[in-house]
C-alpha cells in the first residue's frame, strides 16, 4: 500500500542480500529506465532480465508492487508461472488518516522517502479534500488486495506499518522465515537508509483532518 512502510521494509531486505533486492519493478518510470540500460525490450525479456540481475546468492528474487501496477503491467498472467515459490508479503497501514496525510505530502512535494530531494519547490498546504480523496484510495486499494488473495485461495504475511514501525528486526525475521530463508538465532538486520518523515507538520494536519472529521 502507498505510504505503508513498505520502502523501509524493502529496503532493510536488501540490504540482508538474502531476500533479492525488492523494489517497484513494475513502476512504469522504472521498467522503461531497466530496459534502456539492460537493451531488452518487451515484458518476457524485462522480467527475464530481472530475474537474472536481481537475485540474491541464495536464490532469492524479490518485488514490490502496488496493486494497479500488478494490474496494468502483468495483466492477467499467471503470478505463480512468472514467479516460482511466490511468497506474498501485505504490508498496510492502520491508521488511514496518517496514511492519507503522508501520501498527500509526497505528493505535493515530490519526495517520497527521506533520501530523495524535495522535487517541487512548493510549500505543503492542508487540503482535507486531498486527504480524503487519498483516504478513499487506500481503501479501495486494500480490497482490491483482498480480492486477489481470496481468488487465489491463501493469505499473505500480514504486516502492519505500526508494528513495523515499533519493532523493524521483528518484522524482518518474520518475512525472512515466511519465504523459506534460513535465519540465525543471532541474525540482526542491517540498519535502514531511510529515516521517518512525519514531523510537526504531519500532526498539524492529522489533528485538523480529525477534526474536519469529528465536524461532519
Amino acid at each position: 500500500m502507498p505510504r505503508s512502510g513498505s520502502s523501509l521494509l524493502c529496503d532493510v531486505l536488501a540490504a540482508t542480500e538474502l531476500a533479492g533486492a525488492p523494489t517497484e519493478y513494475l513502476d512504469r518510470n522504472q521498467m522503461e529506465a531497466f530496459q534502456r540500460e539492460w537493451s531488452v525490450s518487451g515484458l518476457d525479456e524485462y522480467l527475464q532480465a530481472l530475474r537474472d540481475r536481481k537475485t540474491s546468492p541464495n536464490g532469492v528474487f524479490g518485488l514490490k508492487a502496488h496493486f494497479h501496477q500488478l494490474r496494468d503491467e502483468l495483466g492477467g498472467r499467471d503470478l505463480d508461472a512468472e514467479f516460482p515459490g511466490l511468497r506474498l508479503v501485505y504490508i498496510r497501514r492502520r491508521d488511514h488518516v496518517r496514511q492519507a496525510v503522508s501520501w498527500a505530502r509526497a505528493i505535493q512535494t515530490g519526495q517520497w522517502a527521506s533520501d530523495h530531494p524535495v522535487r517541487l519547490a512548493v510549500t505543503p498546504r492542508f487540503d482535507s479534500a486531498e486527504i480524503a480523496r487519498l483516504m478513499a484510495q487506500i481503501e479501495r486499494e486494500e480490497q482490491h488486495w483482498e480480492r486477489l488473495f481470496a481468488e487465489r485461495g491463501e493469505q499473505p504475511l500480514r504486516i502492519d506499518y505500526e508494528e513495523l514501525a515499533q519493532a523493524l528486526a521483528p518484522a524482518v525475521r518474520q518475512v525472512l522465515e515466511f519465504i523459506g530463508v534460513t535465519v540465525p538465532l543471532d541474525f540482526e538486520p542491517p540498519p535502514p537508509t531511510i529515516a521517518k518523515q512525519a514531523d510537526e507538520l504531519t500532526e498539524d494536519w492529522v489533528r485538523r483532518f480529525r477534526e474536519r472529521l469529528a465536524l461532519g
